[in-house]
């Protein structure tokens, strides 16, 4: 079995997945000025991004290798330049082929968005 690559899109954002394994993972970055739309607060695509690395992160380990098929986010709070963010993606439910993920993004206790996905699960080859 292959070990997952590294995700070159969330080395580009600064995102850092901190852990990941098990239906489970957290990535995390600080907001900076070339992530923020007209208005002043977080592009609305780079926390869809930032929510998308921890799924991704969350269905990949070294046994399996997760395609995510589906993501549904919705935005609750803006989010603006220096602050935290922390996405955290675990599994939901686990069916036979495919994993429902819920994936929340905070800026300390605070949630930004929240996120549902669900991911394929086949074993890694």
């Amino acid at each position: 079995m292959s070990a997952p690559r590294a995700d070159a899109y969330a080395a580009l954002l600064g995102v850092d997945v901190t852990g990941h394994g098990g239906g489970r993972a957290t990535a995390r970055v600080r907001v900076g000025e070339d992530h923020l739309n007209p208005h002043g607060t977080a592009h609305g695509s780079f926390l869809f991004s930032l929510a998308g690395v921890a799924l991704a992160a969350a269905a990949n380990d070294a046994e399996h290798s997760g395609v995510v098929s589906s993501v549904h986010i919705d935005y609750l709070s803006p989010a603006r330049a220096g602050d935290e963010l922390v996405a955290t993606a675990e599994v939901a439910e686990r069916m036979p082929k495919e994993d429902l993920f819920v994936v929340r993004v905070c800026r300390g206790e605070d949630v930004v968005a929240r996120a549902g996905g669900r991911a394929n699960r086949r074993l890694r080859t």
